[in-house]
Formats: structure tokens, C-alpha cells, sequence
């Protein structure tokens, strides 16, 4: 009975839970729960041991990195998380143009691990403004020609958003899209300028006018200048507006005098007392530089005894160009100040200027001529005593000069030293106009040109310009036959140049297909020049080949011995050039013959015996001069009994007579010489067919130190 009792109250309280919600889920029995526990317990611990694994293998490291298309992969220690070492197996083939994700392995701790690189494109295409420039002309322009350094990883297009309006002058603010394959975008602005001119015309300080074609950008016959040139300031540095007129409309350029050029002082020895204190300028007898220039002492000489004294002149201009030059200081017993002339020093004159107190010295030094500017040291003795006298040299007379009715060509610029004739001066004079000519007009035009010496003094001549179409063809100089060597490169423009009397980039050509280099003989080789105008000028020559008889290595081993001998670092072109002509004169010893058809070999035969005759000479001194940087030529006497050889020689004041050899007309010591000064030793032993050459200058040499 108790026990139907306790099912009966078991049934009721099963009642009691049931009530009436007789569709209550039943509660899942225990054995499913405890099955969820244990699959979620099993996941926790497989993750758990992933995260060991991935732990015990990527322990400080990335499993993957992020890179920007186009950079390739990165070193391998990128991957590290911290410092160390580490390398890639094998090479990484990483695109650096196309998006990808890249399996590749690293090594590091001695282990091997692969990792993942993903490669992806998000910065948008690099590019600047070029501010660029087109004329009225054109009618269109591409947006890519208005940007410079466009660059991005992947392909990328170019397209305006907005352009400028074509064919109307003007400056106009534009906007430019570039845009890569992967939808990154970039505006860029850019200024484009629409030109009918150029719109800044930089000028250089103290060179040639600018002609109406320098500011045209489109070509019209009706161009013509608003703005009188001639009211600009061309010696002033700055901005000045110059106006153009055509097709009815007028155009602004900005013309801008600049000075980009450092000044190249010309300074001559300094004679002064002991302790004096004389300025940097004092050194200074002018400037090649269009503006004015100051002059500064690096560091203060020392000057308290008698000697020379070694100095650092800094020459700076207006535009804050500078340059520094050598200079001389000559500490001296007493001070003596000549003018200029073709004179030569003597005692008297010396002793008269320095005073009573010197009287019954006799001057030690050799002579000199006066044409040489700056300081002289000169010594004088009286038994055993000895002075310094310093010896200045100074121009302050003006040169003298005549205008003349100098032929131009019509477009042309022509040099104003064209435009005198008859200058008489002691040192090479230069020349620039007061007015320029406008030289786009056909006609007589009066001009005026200022002529300036080396020390500055100065002449203003009259002349006229007489400005016709360009009809003249180029003269071709030095242009002769010549002995060359069979397989040996022949330098056929060496010493051949032609000039125009209108352009100066002449065009000049050889024609050489009739030439054999490899076997002996004479051959037909044509020079032509020809001008912008079309103007042409031909000259045929004779090129002989002969078998060499001496290498270039063992004529190169002799000119380095001497120019190592006789050659410092510290010598002028023309100390250089005096050097090579006293070796030359002094160490070759006239023997009446020579191989006149092989100069290296007389040029070898001079140096290394010391014997030959004038082609020795010329042979020698041209080997020497070669290694210099002045400009040479080869001469040889016109129709003279017997033949002689010598040199033209610009030491960068023109062409002047160069001949060594030492037995000429009273031996003379023809250094730098012009043909008028050669005529008063004789008429014809220099003879020559200056048709071939450049013209000799007719102002005596004058060495400046």
C-alpha cells in the first residue's frame, strides 16, 4: 500500500509541472548537455593548440604583411617583429605591377617558415605641374605635356577637367585628372600660358641686343617692335616690359637683364714701399665683366720687406658673381712710374725719377720695353750695395681709332670691332656700341662705338653700319696639303675652321671619299662651308700618306719629358707658351736638313737630338704648343727660293707669329710677333698666303707679367 501511495503523489506532482502547458519543450535529457560540453571543451583545445602551434612557429613573426603595388618585396627581416636576421628562400617573384597575394618563405633561427605577402595598389598616380607654355598657333595640347614626373605602379590615364582657351593670349588656371587602373584619382592644377610672345626673355648682362625673332614664339612677316629698344637700360640689371605688334594686336614680353657670368680680373703686379697698405684694386688694370666689380684682399698681405709677395684677390660683381685671382705684390727699395710705349727702360730714366740719392748706381737688370702694364722689379747696384726699384708701367692714354662703313647682314649681328680700322694703342683694345644698329632693317645706319685699351681709357668713334641681304659665302681657314700616316686616324678638321662674315655657326664638311688611309699616296679631299643663308665655299687639298716612321707613344714619351721640365702648374698660356719657345730656341742647334713630309719625325729628331733645321723647329715647338690650350696653326713661306716653316699662335688676343728657329733675319726672338714687325727684318722670309689664315694682329704683343 505505501508504495501505490507514493506513485499516486509521484503522478500528481508530474501533474503539477505539466499543468495545462501540455506543448512545453521537455528538457533534453543530461547525456546531450554533457555532449556539448565536451565538443565545445575539444574546439577550445584544438585552438588552443593552433595558437601553441602558430605560437612555437611564427614567435615573433608576422604571418603576413601589406605592401603598395610597384615596391616588390620587402626585405626579409620586415618580417621579423622584433630585431634579427632573416632571408628568403629563393628569390621573390613579387609583381610590382599587378595586385596579388604571394606564398613565400623565410628563413630565420635556422628555421624555414612559409609566410604571406599581399600585394595592393592604393596611392593614386604621382604628378606635378610643368607650367607649361603654348603659342597661339596651336589648337590644341596634350594633358600629359603640362605635367612633369607623372608616375604610378600601375597604368593610369590622363584627361583635362578643364583646358585653356587656344588661340587667345593669356595665362590660364587649368585642372588635370590622373586616374590608375585600380580607380585611384588625382586633380592636379597647372598654369598653361597661351603665348603670342615669349613671355621672359632672359638677357645676359653686356652681350648682344636681342633681335626681334629672340621674342617671337610664332613666325609673321608683320612683327614689328612696339617699344624702342633703345630706351631700355642695358647696363642695368632688372625687368624691363617690351611690346610686340602683329596680326593687329600687340603682345608683352618681359625682358630680364641678368648677369650669370663671374668677372675675370686682369691684374698686373703692384710695386709698392715697405709697410704700405694698398687697396685690392690697385692690382686690378680692369675686368672682363659687364657691370662694376670690387675688389677684396683674401687675407692682408704682409708688405714690411722687400721682396715678393704672393696675394688672393677676390673680384666680385654687382649680381654677386665672384672670382679669385692670383696676384703680385713687389716690396721695393724706391718707386719709378713710366706711361706706356714702345720704348725700352734705360738707367737714366730711372735714376732721374728715383732722386739724388741713388746717384752711381748702375741698373743690373736687362732692358725692358715699356709696353709691358704693372710692375717691374729692377735692380740696381753700387759696389756692394743692391736696391729694388719697382718699375710701374701705366696706360692713361686713350687709343686711337677710325670708324668705317662696315658691311652687315640683314638679320646678322656684327661685331662693333668691325666697325673701326687704324687703331693705334699699346695693348689690344676692345670695342661696344653707344647705339646698336636694329639690325632686321635693310640700309645705312649711324652708329657710334666705344673703343676701350686694357687699362680702361677710352675713344668714341662714328661709323656706319650698311645692312644688306646675307650674298657672302664663308671663308674656310688653313685649309692646306698635308703629309698624314697610312693607318693612323687623320683629324681632318685639326686646325681647319671657317668664319662668315654674317653667321657664326658656320657649317663646315669634309669630303674625304676618295681617301685610302691604308695605302700610300695622294689623295683629293674638299672642304665646304655654308652659311644659314645657303652661301657655300669649297677649298681642295692634297693629303699625302706616308708610312710612319715614328709612334704617336714615343713622340707622347719626349713632349711629356720636356713639358714636365720646363712647365709648372702655377704658369699662365702665355708664361707657357714663352717657356716652350725659349726651350725650343735655345736647345735646337740649325743643321740645313729635314724629312719635310714627316713632322712627328722631325718633332722627335728636335727633342731627343737637338739638331734640324726651321721644319725641326716649327716640328718641335708644334708638339710642345699641342699640350697647351692655346690655338695653333702651321704656316709655310709663299714662293719663297727655298722653303720655311712656322707657327700662328692665339693666346687668346689673336693670332700673332711664332717661329723658334734661330737662325731667321738677325736671329730674331720671334715670340708673338706681328707681320708688320717681321716686315723690318724682312720682306719675304715670312711670306705667306694669308688668304688661308686669320688676320694677324697689327698691335705689338706686350707680355702682362
Amino acid at each position: 500500500m505505501e508504495e501505490t501511495v507514493i506513485v499516486e503523489e509521484n503522478k500528481e506532482e508530474t501533474k503539477k509541472r505539466s499543468g495545462s502547458g501540455r506543448h512545453r519543450k521537455p528538457e533534453k535529457p543530461k547525456k546531450s548537455r554533457k555532449g556539448l560540453i565536451i565538443a565545445l571543451a575539444v574546439v577550445l583545445a584544438l585552438a588552443i593548440i593552433a595558437a601553441l602551434v602558430v605560437f612555437v612557429l611564427y614567435g615573433g613573426m608576422h604571418m603576413f604583411l601589406k605592401t603598395e603595388l610597384g615596391e616588390g618585396a620587402p626585405a626579409a627581416s620586415e618580417f621579423l617583429k622584433g630585431d634579427g636576421e632573416a632571408s628568403y628562400i629563393g628569390e621573390p617573384d613579387v609583381s610590382v605591377t599587378e595586385e596579388g597575394s604571394y606564398v613565400l618563405k623565410i628563413k630565420s633561427d635556422g628555421r624555414v617558415r612559409p609566410v604571406l605577402l599581399v600585394v595592393r595598389d592604393t596611392k593614386a598616380p604621382e604628378g606635378e605641374s610643368a607650367d607649361a607654355s603654348i603659342t597661339i598657333d596651336d589648337e590644341s595640347m596634350k594633358p600629359e605635356d603640362a605635367l612633369k614626373d607623372v608616375d604610378d605602379a600601375s597604368e593610369y590615364t590622363v584627361k583635362w577637367l578643364s583646358e585653356p582657351e587656344y588661340g587667345k593670349a593669356g595665362e590660364y588656371d587649368c585642372k588635370i585628372e590622373l586616374k590608375d587602373a585600380h580607380g585611384n584619382s588625382r586633380t592636379v592644377e597647372t598654369k598653361i600660358a597661351v603665348l603670342g610672345a615669349v613671355d621672359v626673355l632672359k638677357h645676359e648682362l653686356g652681350q648682344p641686343r636681342p633681335q626681334l625673332s629672340d621674342f617671337m614664339v610664332v613666325e609673321r612677316d608683320d612683327a614689328e617692335f612696339v617699344t624702342d629698344l633703345d630706351d631700355i637700360s642695358w647696363d642695368e640689371l632688372g625687368d624691363s616690359t617690351v611690346e610686340i605688334k602683329f596680326d593687329g594686336k600687340t603682345y608683352s614680353s618681359t625682358l630680364r637683364i641678368e648677369d650669370t657670368t663671374a668677372p675675370v680680373p686682369d691684374l698686373v703686379p703692384l710695386a709698392v714701399l715697405p709697410d704700405a697698405e694698398p687697396e685690392a684694386s690697385e692690382l686690378a688694370v680692369g675686368c672682363d665683366d659687364a657691370g662694376k666689380v670690387s675688389y677684396e684682399f683674401e687675407a692682408e698681405p704682409n708688405l714690411s720687406k722687400v721682396g715678393t709677395v704672393e696675394c688672393s684677390v677676390k673680384a666680385t660683381d654687382e649680381a654677386g658673381n665672384s672670382t679669385e685671382a692670383k696676384g703680385k705684390i713687389l716690396v721695393c727699395d724706391a718707386l719709378a712710374e713710366f706711361e706706356a710705349s714702345n720704348e725700352t727702360l734705360s738707367e737714366s730714366a730711372v735714376l732721374e725719377q728715383i732722386g739724388s740719392d741713388y746717384a752711381g748706381y748702375k741698373m743690373e737688370s736687362e732692358p725692358f720695353e715699356l709696353n709691358s702694364l704693372g710692375a717691374h722689379a729692377v735692380t740696381f747696384t753700387k759696389g756692394e750695395e743692391k736696391i729694388t726699384v719697382g718699375v710701374t708701367v701705366k696706360d692713361t692714354t686713350a687709343p686711337a681709332a677710325e670708324g668705317i662703313d662696315c658691311p652687315c647682314s640683314t638679320g646678322y649681328y656684327c661685331q662693333p670691332i668691325k666697325f673701326i680700322t687704324n687703331v693705334v694703342d699699346v695693348s689690344p683694345v676692345k670695342a661696344r656700341f653707344v647705339n646698336e644698329p636694329d639690325w632686321s632693317v635693310e640700309g645705312e645706319q649711324e652708329v657710334e662705338i666705344i673703343v676701350s685699351d686694357r687699362s680702361g681709357n677710352e675713344t668714341t668713334v662714328k661709323a656706319k653700319a650698311v645692312i644688306s641681304p646675307d650674298e657672302t659665302a664663308p671663308v674656310i681657314y688653313a685649309a692646306r696639303d698635308r703629309y698624314c700616316y697610312v693607318d693612323e686616324a687623320v683629324a681632318y678638321f685639326k686646325e681647319v675652321f671657317a668664319e662668315d662674315n654674317a653667321d657664326p655657326d658656320v657649317e663646315l664638311t669634309v669630303d674625304k671619299s676618295k681617301v685610302d688611309p691604308k695605302t700610300p699616296g695622294e689623295y683629293d679631299v674638299t672642304y665646304t662651308a655654308t652659311d644659314h643663308e645657303g652661301n657655300k665655299s669649297s677649298v681642295t687639298v692634297k693629303f699625302t700618306f706616308i708610312e710612319k716612321k715614328i709612334t704617336d707613344e714615343q713622340l707622347d714619351k719626349e713632349v711629356d719629358r720636356v713639358i714636365g721640365e720646363i712647365l709648372t702648374d702655377d704658369m699662365s698660356l702665355e708664361q707657357q707658351a714663352r717657356a716652350i719657345y725659349d726651350y725650343c730656341y735655345k736647345n735646337i742647334t740649325y743643321w740645313g736638313t729635314s724629312d719635310k713630309t714627316d713632322w712627328k719625325s722631325e718633332a722627335y729628331r728636335g727633342l731627343t737630338e737637338g739638331v734640324g733645321d726651321c721644319f725641326t723647329f716649327y716640328s718641335a715647338s708644334y708638339a710642345l704648343l699641342q699640350k697647351t690650350e692655346c690655338q695653333v696653326l702651321s704656316v709655310e713661306r709663299l714662293n719663297g727660293a727655298t722653303q720655311h716653316f712656322w707657327c700662328l699662335v692665339n693666346l687668346g688676343s689673336g693670332w700673332y707669329h711664332f717661329d723658334t728657329c734661330n737662325v731667321g733675319p738677325q736671329h730674331l726672338y720671334c715670340f708673338m710677333k706681328t707681320s708688320e714687325e717681321l716686315s723690318q727684318y724682312s720682306g719675304q722670309y715670312w711670306r705667306f698666303d694669308t688668304t688661308l689664315y686669320p688676320a694677324v694682329e697689327t698691335i705689338p704683343y706686350a707680355m702682362e707679367n
